[in-house]
């Protein structure tokens, strides 16, 4: 069957490449683990840990659920000055999205404390409108009163954990106005925490805004590493789909198709 040759062709890239292995943490940075669809990011100390896992049509069905999502994004953005809306229409479809596993395209990554559901973001591997092979993440809203915890870091490590798993380099995007204390800690944050590259701003009035394009290259060590972790998913991916097609018809095994390709 396609599915169990397309396993088997999974399991010998694996071999060939080896097991993933992650980067050590810098000095005073956190720990990470797991793929893409549940990362656990542990800070160093006391500050505790946060799980971020990829959302499915399966969080629909919990009571309340998606009404926090839009709750978070709303709250956020309202907090900063923004008017995002996300109503339950779009958090729905966002959640199907993650449907299809490695095979989605665009995903809403959902953080955790403990029980508690805190913060969202998304990542897209191919939007159609960022040149070939640079995926984008965005957005990024954290509970008001989560944040300043480290629920935000968490998400965008999440989310760059899996676009290093299929393309090379990223996008994100955020509106800046001269003078103004949040642009001034956005900058901060994307251009130069995050590595993100805008470009010179050249000379603005105070009150100007402009909108600011900011990518980044994804080091070749760590596409390797995705690589790696995305050849693990396609492996649980296709065990999953074997064992429910076998649970409901041993005959019935369907059609396998992604691409096991190395990394550029």
């Amino acid at each position: 069957a396609n599915l169990e040759a397309k396993l088997q062709q999974v399991k010998r890239a694996i071999e060939e490449e080896g097991p993933p292995e992650e980067a050590k943490p810098k000095n005073g940075a956190p720990s990470v683990s797991g793929l893409s669809d549940r990362c656990l990011v542990k800070f160093p100390g006391d500050r505790g840990e946060i799980l971020v896992v990829i959302g499915t049509s399966a969080d629909m069905t919990v009571p309340g659920r998606v009404a926090r999502i839009c709750d978070i994004v709303q709250t956020a953005y309202t907090a900063a000055g923004k008017h995002k809306r996300m109503d339950e229409y779009d958090a729905k479809d966002r959640l199907e999205m993650g449907d299809a596993g490695p095979q989605s395209n665009r995903v809403l990554h959902l953080a955790y404390k403990g029980s508690v559901l805190v913060g969202c973001a998304s990542s897209t591997f191919s939007t159609g409108w960022t040149p070939e092979g640079c995926g984008h993440w965005g957005l990024l809203a954290v509970d008001p009163e989560h944040q300043g915890s480290g629920v935000a870091s968490a998400l965008v490590i999440a989310a760059e954990r899996r676009l290093a798993t299929a393309v090379q380099a990223m996008q994100i995007e955020y509106e800046y106005t001269e003078g103004q204390e949040l642009s001034r800690r956005l900058m901060a944050w994307y251009e130069s925490k995050l590595g993100f590259n805008g470009g010179r701003r050249g000379n603005m009035q105070p009150g100007e805004s402009t909108f600011r394009r900011c990518r980044k290259h994804i080091p070749e060590e760590e596409q390797q590493r995705g690589y790696r972790r995305r050849l693990q998913e396609i492996r649980a991916w296709l065990e999953a789909e074997l064992k429910e097609l076998q649970s409901n018809s041993p005959q019935a095994l369907g059609q396998g198709g992604y691409a096991v390709t190395a990394a550029s």
